[in-house]
């Protein structure tokens, strides 16, 4: 049970809100990522670079 709550204690303490990104990569096809909302306010038809690195997947200006 100390497990559990444990496990329950650390989830709330780390969790974040997340923005889920949908970007029109530049030969058509559709990226969707969900990352850590960091206070960007992406808008549509805004031009973003898409970072990826060792699995990880991140949208910014």
């Amino acid at each position: 049970a100390g497990g559990v709550a444990g496990a329950a204690i650390e989830e709330g303490a780390t969790r974040t809100q997340g923005v889920e990104v949908t970007v029109r990569l530049d030969n058509g096809q559709f990226l969707a990522v969900v990352q850590a909302d960091e206070g960007e306010a992406f808008r549509a038809g805004e031009r973003v670079r898409v970072l990826r690195d060792a699995g990880t997947t991140r949208v910014s200006r």
